[in-house]
């Protein structure tokens, strides 16, 4: 992945990052650019995460009241579901 930020040195603890003024562009709508898209992209992928989530844990809710918990379908989800959980663990710990 090619960076787009780099960091500025400061205090320890409170350095901060800049994005190259060619890689945000201002329109009369706000802020775009390929740092922006970036972003952005960034963003669809966590809600995405976030809501399959949300539709694993229902599935598997599902499958348990059905006696199911043994099946190859919700081994499948508990295991997605438990790598998604860490995806979002390693975000929070880089406060994302």
């Amino acid at each position: 992945m090619t960076r787009l930020t780099r960091k500025l040195p400061g205090k320890e603890g409170h350095e901060g990052y800049v994005v190259e003024k060619e890689k945000i562009i201002n329109t009369p709508e706000g802020y775009s650019g390929e740092a922006v898209e970036k972003l952005a992209r960034f963003e669809n992928f966590y809600d995405e995460l976030v809501a399959s989530q949300e539709e694993i844990s229902r599935e598997l809710e599902m499958l348990r009241n059905e006696g199911k918990e043994k099946s190859v379908r919700f081994r499948e989800l508990f295991g997605k579901k438990l790598m998604n959980n860490n995806t979002l663990i390693m975000l929070k710990y880089y406060k994302i």
